[in-house]
């Protein structure tokens, strides 16, 4: 059966992750939920640009470099960097992650059975940056930023494991063993919406919109003017917005920390998912469900 398929190949650690994906873009069709397949689709395919990122894919890094004076020869140096701007030491510590799952899994193996390595190549005249801190005479052949594995390794698990969450969710809802001809009929019990977005989203605060619209979110803690002029972008009417402001303010009123998980604020959310299922606004189920997401977040516990 299609679900315990996926649940099984995610369960086990040697498992395909792009075979998951694939079959969860199906399973996704098949429910009645295609809407939802976004960020299934850019992990397959790998992110159209830094901005669109998820946290977990941005890695740690470091600059390399092949070094040479009269007295010695190094291929490969960890250059210091604590001399350099704070943008050139960023651009040399930090490296967003765009590539395919299928890409980032051979990489993976590759690494774990032969040593290999992801690497950035820098431009020649980048050397003149280290010049001064080496030794007189010092010439710098070539640079590289490498790439931290782990972190590289740790995409993987992040993708892995709140993908298998929002799977065992719906299993729970739908049952083990269901033939696919009746899974649509069964997920429609399920608020799959809420379900996908509490597994899979709620770090970052950048959120795709279509194929060359990123909205980004900026509303601060306790900030519920800024909250509601988050969600207004994506095309919320008024009344839903009040409605919003007062949720927020009743859960608040009970002692309670506005969330997407309980309260007046989850209720609000639920009714909200659905409105944009129906097509009441200009973004799809996953962009509205991982915007709200994080912009209640970032009202209630800030960056």
């Amino acid at each position: 059966m299609l679900l315990d398929d996926i649940v099984g190949i995610l369960a086990d650690e040697k498992g395909s992750l792009n075979a998951a994906l694939l079959k969860t873009k199906v399973l996704l069709h098949t429910i009645g939920k295609k809407e939802l397949a976004t960020w299934v689709s850019n992990e397959l395919k790998g992110y159209p640009d830094e901005a669109s990122l998820p946290s977990y894919r941005i890695c740690s890094a470091e600059v390399h470099g092949h070094l040479s004076n009269p007295g010695w020869d190094a291929r490969d140096f960890v250059l210091p960097i604590l001399h350099l701007s704070e943008g050139h030491k960023k651009n040399m510590t930090v490296s967003p992650c765009l590539m395919s799952i299928e890409s980032i899994e051979e990489s993976v193996q590759r690494f774990r059975t032969k040593g290999g390595k992801l690497i950035r190549h820098m431009p020649p005249e980048a050397g003149a940056l280290f010049r001064k801190v080496l030794a007189p005479g010092t010439n710098v052949w070539s640079l590289w930023i490498e790439i931290n594995m782990v972190d590289v390794e740790n995409i993987l698990t992040e993708v892995r494991s709140r993908l298998l969450d929002f799977m065992l969710e719906l299993r729970d809802v739908v049952g083990i063993d269901v033939p696919e001809k009746e899974l649509a009929a069964k997920a429609a019990i399920a608020d799959t919406e809420k379900m996908f977005a509490t597994a899979v989203y709620g770090s970052g605060n950048t959120i795709i919109i279509g194929s060359h619209h990123i909205q980004t979110i900026t509303n601060q803690k306790d900030d519920l003017d800024g909250l509601i002029q988050e969600v207004a972008k994506l095309g919320y009417q008024q009344k839903e917005l009040d409605e919003l402001r007062q949720a927020v303010l009743e859960d608040k009123a009970d002692g309670n920390t506005p969330d997407i998980t309980e309260g007046k604020t989850e209720k609000w959310f639920t009714k909200a998912i659905k409105e944009a299922g129906k097509g009441a606004v200009k973004v799809g189920v996953d962009v509205v469900a991982s915007a709200i997401t994080r912009a209640i977040e970032q009202y209630a516990k800030g960056s």
